[in-house]
Formats: structure tokens, C-alpha cells, sequence
């Protein structure tokens, strides 16, 4: 999920071409499931695995954290409305 810089627009795991996005990330715990909507990411044209920079995967793992904390079996939360909601 976390892309290199460096990569020259390819893909780390199969070589296809990378393409800005927008996606969806599931985190799939012992005891809950997140589901993450509407997160800006590079993704792979061929895999499709997304790949985000140092900022969205900050955030992200702030927001995962927060809902996991509220303790229910099952979240879909927003990456686009989470600034507003979680602030």
C-alpha cells in the first residue's frame, strides 16, 4: 500500500503503470473490519493495488485507529469527510 517515490511510475509489485485515484482500502483486524472509501492513491493500471503517499498513510492510520477504537464489528468511513468528522 505505501509507494515509493522512486519507482518512475511502476508498479513495485508487477511493473504495470501507475495512474493517480481514487480507491477503496480495507484493515482487516481479529475484531473488526475498516473500510476506508474515497482515498487518493497511485494505483496500478494491471494489479490494481493502490499505493499512497507519507500524508494519506498518516492519516489513514490515524483514522483506522479512531474507529477501530469504537469498538464495532463493522466501519465504512470516508477519507474525504474524516478531516471534518475526526478533527
Amino acid at each position: 500500500m505505501i509507494g515509493d517515490q522512486e519507482n518512475n511510475g511502476r508498479c513495485p509489485l508487477c511493473g504495470g503503470h501507475l495512474s493517480a485515484g481514487i480507491t477503496t482500502i480495507p484493515f482487516i483486524f481479529a475484531d473488526t473490519a475498516v473500510l476506508v472509501k474515497q482515498v487518493p492513491a497511485q494505483i496500478c493500471d494491471n494489479c490494481r493495488e493502490p499505493f499512497t503517499i507519507g500524508a494519506v498513510t498518516d492519516r489513514l492510520v490515524d483514522l483506522v485507529c479512531r474507529v477501530k477504537n469504537l469498538h464495532t464489528e463493522v466501519s465504512i468511513v470516508s477519507y474525504a469527510e474524516s478531516e471534518r468528522v475526526y478533527a
